[in-house]
């Protein structure tokens, strides 16, 4: 007779990751308790806290489990075919394809007083922040070397400036304040991106659009 293998089971750590990210998702961070996350996943208080100083730090960790989902498919778009002002415009696209359907990670960067305090939100919202400037900064820096970007401008500068920007659009669809279509916002923006504002003088002095 052939052994019987056990199927393993997932490990303390992950049962809860699961357990609190279904909780957090269904009730908010404030209406969970570590009581409900510790049952769901089958384990003891004295487990979770192996792993995680509070239910601050599990929640954290779950956010950055979700970040990671998105991160995937941003690092797709703007490592995509394209110059550096249309590889901007498809993540501001997956950006709001992509909070507009994860309540979650929405709650936790733009705020949400029924799912998250004010605090975890804030060191929830630093995370995603600096992890997507990562990109942007990347981005612009593989432009500068393939020289689609100037040299001379300061690309960390220029990434938490695009940031900015792009998150302020995103804000706007996803929380219905913008009176632009997304797709006109985008279009312009990337006219402003790439082209700049300014007429430029040609070779003859005459000015081009």
């Amino acid at each position: 007779m052939r052994p019987v293998v056990e199927a393993s089971l997932p490990s303390p750590r992950t049962r809860l990751l699961e357990a609190a990210e279904a909780r957090f998702r269904r009730f908010g961070f404030k209406r969970t308790t570590i009581d409900d996350i510790t049952a769901d996943a089958g384990t003891g208080k004295g487990s979770l806290y192996l792993h995680f100083d509070s239910k601050q730090s599990i929640y954290l960790a779950v956010v950055e489990a979700s970040l990671e989902v998105f991160l995937q498919k941003a690092g797709a778009a703007l490592h995509g075919a394209g110059g550096v002002p249309q590889r901007l415009r498809r993540l501001v696209e997956v950006t709001a394809e992509h909070y507009g359907s994860d309540e979650l990670l929405h709650a936790s960067l733009f705020g949400g007083d029924e799912f998250v305090d004010g605090e975890v939100s804030r060191r929830a919202a630093t995370l995603q922040r600096s992890r997507i400037r990562e990109l942007l900064l990347e981005t612009l820096r593989a432009g500068q070397r393939e020289g689609s970007v100037r040299a001379s401008i300061d690309a960390e500068a220029a990434a938490s400036v695009l940031f900015e920007i792009g998150w302020a659009v995103v804000r706007a669809e996803l929380e219905g304040e913008s009176d632009l279509p997304l797709d006109v916002a985008l279009h312009n923006l990337n006219e402003i991106v790439g082209l700049g504002l300014l007429v430029r003088a040609g070779p003859s002095g005459e000015q081009s659009s």
